[in-house]
C-alpha cells in the first residue's frame, strides 16, 4: 500500500532547503499526519518521535537531577570538575513544544553540550518544564516560566546549585524562546538585582497575533511548523474570552512590550531559520530591540527550518547553530568557547 504524503514540500521552497533536510522530510516527516489533524491526546506527549534517530547525542556532565517546584519539574545539569571560586554560571532553559508539548527530555542534547563544553563555557543548566495546554491555558506557562527564574535566584536555592547569579542567563526554543524573551522582560520589570546577563532565543514565538496575511506572508510555506500547526498551538494555549487581548500583551508576544521595557532586555542572540513560519517577526523582533540599545546578534541559517535545533544530529546548520550559541553565551558570561575542543556533535543512536 502506498504511503500518503500528508505534508509534501512546497514547489516554491524545495531548493532554498538545505539538502540534508529534504532528505528527512522526503523519507520521514511527509508522511506523518500533522498534528492538527489529529484528535488530541496528552498521551502523545510521551510518544517517541519520528525523526528522534536524527537528534545530536547526549553528552555526559558532572551530574544530573530532577525535582518538583510548586507546580512545575525542572531538570539541572551540572558540570564536572571544580567550580569557579563564587560559583557555576548558569542558563535557565524553556523548552519547546507549542506551550502543549515537550518536557525535561526536550532539548537535552543541546543542554547538556552547553553544561559540559570543558574547559570552556561550562554553565549549570536548569530546564523548567511549565504546565501545558491545553489542560493549563495561558497565562499559566509564561507564570510558571517567571517562577521558575526567581526560583533559581533564591539565595537558599542557588547555593544549593552552585550557581554564580551575577553571571545568569535564559534561554528558549520555540515557544520556549518567546517565553524566555517575555521572562526577561518580566525580571527587568521588577528592578531588582542580580541583572540577566544575556538571553539566547533560538526560532522563538514572538508574534502572537501574525497570519499569513501579515507576518507569515512570505513565509507561509514553510516545512515543518505550519501556519496551521502554529494556530492550533495558539487555540489550545489562548482559551480566555481575552483571547485578542492575550495574545497581544507582552507576557505573550515581547514584541509588543512598551519601548522603555525592551530596552531594559539583556544581551540577545536571536538563532533564526530562514526557512521558518517564524523567521520574519524573529528578524523583526532582532531589528527592534536593536532600535532599543539593546546588544543583540541576530543570525539567519540559510535554508534551515523550524527544526534546525531538533535534527542537529544530521542538519550541517544545526551543529553551526549549537556552536554559535555557545560562543554567544561564553562571551556573556565571560568564559570561552572553542569548537574544536568540545564534544562532537554526532548523531543519535
Amino acid at each position: 500500500m502506498d504511503k500518503i504524503a500528508h505534508q509534501p514540500l512546497h514547489p516554491s521552497i524545495r531548493d532554498i532547503l538545505e539538502p540534508e533536510y529534504v532528505t528527512v522530510h522526503d523519507s520521514i516527516l511527509q508522511y506523518v499526519l500533522p498534528t492538527e489533524a489529529q484528535e488530541w491526546d496528552p498521551a502523545s506527549r510521551s510518544k517517541p518521535s519520528p525523526v528522534a534517530h536524527c537528534a545530536p547525542k547526549l553528552v555526559d556532565v558532572g551530574s544530573t537531577f530532577d525535582k518538583q517546584v510548586d507546580n512545575f519539574q525542572i531538570r539541572v545539569f551540572a558540570p564536572s570538575g571544580t567550580s569557579p571560586e563564587k560559583g557555576w554560571p548558569c542558563l535557565v532553559w524553556y523548552h519547546g513544544g507549542g506551550w502543549v508539548n515537550g518536557g525535561l527530555q526536550s532539548e537535552n542534547a543541546f543542554l547538556t553540550h552547553v553544561c559540559k563544553c570543558s574547559p570552556d563555557v561550562q554553565c549549570v543548566v536548569v530546564s523548567v518544564n511549565y504546565r501545558h495546554a491545553p489542560e493549563h491555558a495561558y497565562p499559566t506557562a509564561i507564570n510558571d516560566s517567571f517562577d521558575g527564574l526567581q526560583w533559581v535566584l533564591a539565595p537558599e536555592n542557588s547555593k544549593v546549585l552552585n550557581i554564580d547569579v551575577s553571571r545568569m542567563g535564559i534561554g528558549g526554543l520555540s515557544a520556549g524562546g518567546g517565553l524566555a524573551a517575555s521572562v526577561g522582560l518580566r525580571h527587568a520589570e521588577l528592578g531588582t538585582s542580580p541583572k540577566l546577563l544575556f538571553q539566547l532565543l533560538i526560532c522563538p514565538v514572538i508574534d502572537n497575533l501574525a497570519t499569513t496575511e501579515s507576518a507569515w506572508s512570505s513565509s507561509r510555506h514553510s516545512p515543518f511548523l505550519s501556519p496551521g500547526r502554529m494556530s492550533w498551538y495558539r487555540d489550545r494555549y489562548f482559551q480566555s474570552e481575552n483571547y485578542e487581548a492575550d495574545r497581544r500583551h507582552w507576557h505573550a508576544s515581547p514584541c509588543y512590550a512598551p519601548a522603555e521595557l525592551l530596552a531594559k532586555s539583556p544581551d540577545t542572540f536571536i538563532g533564526i531559520a530562514e526557512c521558518d513560519l517564524l523567521a520574519p517577526e524573529d528578524i523583526s523582533y532582532g531589528e527592534l530591540l536593536k532600535s532599543q540599545g539593546v546588544k543583540t546578534e541576530s543570525k539567519v541559517y540559510k535554508g534551515a527550518t523550524h527544526s534546525v535545533l531538533v535534527l542537529a544530529g544530521v542538519l550541517p546548520t544545526g551543529k553551526q547553530l549549537t556552536h554559535d550559541a555557545c560562543n554567544a553565551l561564553s562571551r556573556a558570561i565571560g568564559t570561552s568557547y572553542d569548537r574544536e575542543t568540545v564534544p562532537v556533535l554526532g548523531q543519535s543512536d
